[in-house]
């Protein structure tokens, strides 16, 4: 069976991805955490994590599938060439991508979401204060435009990407385990 791939980074929101990674342990698919470097890493809530791997040791054909938790803080990890390079490596339809919250910025700075429709934790005017332009975010959901007409799913599929902001994080997990085969009822998860 082939595993997912979790990629963690200073302050990592936990929570966003629980749900998704419960779901894996219940389905009985391996999960390899990797980080850029070997050091226990601090989750936004204070867990500390230590990862399996680094990132230089991905073996993309161990894997189908990669989980991008949100972070207190991204920009470090939006900004670091060699995270992006392990992320880029997923940007084929045989791999699925769950990103949640602040995370699709990271998909956005690898290029992996031009002309695609995704959500993103992050307002339109916040994000073009990091440099991106209207044509980068013409597909976009923020947070604001999804407290005023929310996606009624809960998250948004693009191609083999699934996106959502993070009080969504149950539906975009379970959406994310339909993509890679695992169906679960959603009032396991109180839905």
């Amino acid at each position: 069976m082939k595993k997912t791939a979790v990629l963690i980074y200073d302050q990592f929101c936990n929570f966003e991805i629980g749900v998704a990674l419960e779901l894996l342990a219940m389905a009985g698919k391996p999960i390899t955490v990797f980080a850029k470097t070997p050091a226990i890493m601090r989750s936004e809530e204070g867990i500390f994590v230590l990862p399996d791997k680094t990132i230089d040791a991905l073996d993309p054909g161990e894997y189908d599938s990669l989980l991008l938790p949100g972070a207190a803080d991204i920009r470090q990890a939006a900004e670091d060439e060699k995270m992006l390079d392990f992320i880029r490596v997923f940007n084929d339809p045989a791999f699925v991508i769950g990103a949640i919250s602040i995370a699709p910025v990271l998909l956005l700075k690898a290029g992996m979401l031009t002309g695609k429709k995704f959500m993103v934790g992050a307002d339109r005017e916040d994000l073009y204060e990091e440099g991106f332009t209207k044509d980068d975010l013409s597909g976009m959901t923020g947070w604001s435009d999804n407290l005023l007409a929310p996606v009624e799913a809960g998250y948004i599929v693009s191609g083999n990407i699934v996106t959502s902001v993070s009080y969504n994080f149950v539906r975009w997990s379970l959406a994310f385990g339909e993509m890679i085969g695992i169906q679960v009822p959603p009032a396991t998860f109180g839905l």
